[in-house]
């Protein structure tokens, strides 16, 4: 049922999120989300942090997420309590989640926008929840446990309170069924670029002609056609063609 609820949410949102009100939107969305939680815990956590562990830990979230979420995220922590850092930046991920030797790890990169922070904390401890009521010996890394506990945790931080609307519009369209990245969603990547920290350099893919050469990762492409979130190209030297996310910055070659 619940999957059905976000699969007519998400139909919703794309056919007629800039007909109606946003009060609107976010009163269908509160709604929706009104389900039983999936992340209680069977039995209560044990405390495993002191109290200067517990006030770094306030403080970490206070320079990187949204003031009218750090509460929440600092709740999150303390019902199911992980060790947390703040990384260096990668390429290839915003954030991860590990549990190794009984302790469960999260990392989220440092230059990442308050908004992009925060979308990335609460995804890292959907993994853990997941994992912590998993009812199988195995499961999917972004499966439906993942799902269901990701759109749990976020919905009472989905209001304009602790994003902007330019935000929040694609985010709870996104939400309706979140991917394992939420670069994958356009409309929220780009929503997102407009506030980071670093300036970017090169061009989004997805405004690139046809045809147009590029380089990226230290490769020379050539953009042949668009696939949905992705951009079907060519390498220069190997003819060999790859699908590269179409919010990917790139550098153009001159003709």
């Amino acid at each position: 049922m619940f999957a059905v609820i976000f699969k007519g949410l998400f139909l919703l949102a794309n056919q007629k999120v800039f007909s109606m009100s946003l009060s609107q939107l976010f009163k269908i969305v509160k709604k929706n989300f009104q389900e039983p939680s999936p992340i209680a815990p069977s039995t209560a956590p044990v405390q495993t942090y002191t109290p200067e562990v517990a006030r770094k830990m306030q403080e970490m979230l206070g320079k990187h997420v949204p003031d009218h979420a750090v509460e929440y995220c600092f709740e999150l922590w303390k019902e199911q309590p992980f060790s947390f850092k703040i990384s260096r930046s990668r390429s290839s991920c915003f954030g991860n989640y590990t549990f190794r030797d009984g302790q469960h790890k999260i990392t989220v990169n440092n230059d990442l926008s308050t908004y992009a922070f925060v979308i990335t904390y609460v995804h890292e401890i959907a993994h853990q929840r997941a994992w912590l009521n998993k009812s199988r010996r195995k499961i999917e890394p972004h499966g439906k446990e993942w799902k269901k506990n990701f759109q749990v945790l976020m919905s009472p931080i989905l209001n304009l309170n602790v994003f902007p609307e330019t935000i929040l519009v694609p985010l709870t369209q996104y939400m309706a069924n979140p991917a394992a990245s939420s670069v994958s969603y356009a409309p929220l990547a780009k929503a997102l670029q407009g506030f980071e920290i670093v300036e970017q350099n090169g061009v989004l893919l997805a405004d690139v002609a046809d045809n147009q050469w590029f380089t990226f990762r230290n490769a020379v492409f050539q953009r042949l056609e668009k696939r949905r979130t992705r951009i079907l190209c060519m390498e220069r030297n190997s003819k060999r063609r790859y699908t590269i996310l179409a919010t990917a910055r790139v550098n153009l070659l001159e003709a």
